[in-house]
């Protein structure tokens, strides 16, 4: 039994999924530039950036560095996240979300009303959806 339990403890180095789930041990922690590492590691090995640093793939592993990069202050970067995310699957809710906060931290009002109202249509009693309401009631005057 012993045995058995050291082996389904073990982390694998290449292993994606445990490497995502380091990064949001470290992003609950607030030890944002490990969580970024973490979950650059387990974005490089889920495959989800191209070779020229594009995204392509997994929308959730993509969302979940853009969060950890946003509360990092690394806000550039999240946004090209979230943007990767969205490409990837288009009802990803919380990405529109945090792509249209992203866009108005940048000063594209219009844009991250955009990205407010798909939020809405797609997840219209979301977590976030009264604060996306207000913003685009607040955006769109």
């Amino acid at each position: 039994a012993e045995a058995a339990y050291k082996k389904s403890t073990e982390i694998k180095p290449d292993d994606a999924s445990a490497w995502n789930g380091l990064a949001n041990v470290y992003n609950a922690q607030r030890k944002f530039d490990l969580a970024a590492q973490a979950g650059g590691k387990a974005t490089e090995l889920a495959g989800v950036l191209g070779a020229s640093g594009g995204a392509s793939g997994n929308a959730d592993a993509l969302y979940n560095q853009g969060v950890i990069l946003w509360n990092a202050g690394k806000i550039a970067e999240a946004k090209k996240l979230f943007e990767g995310a969205v490409a990837a699957n288009p009802s990803h809710a919380e990405a529109h979300y945090q792509l249209g906060m992203a866009l108005v931290n940048e000063g594209n009002l219009g844009g991250g009303a955009t990205e407010f109202e798909t939020y809405l249509k797609l997840a219209p009693d979301g977590p976030n959806a009264a604060t996306a309401k207000s913003l685009v009631a607040q955006l769109k005057k």
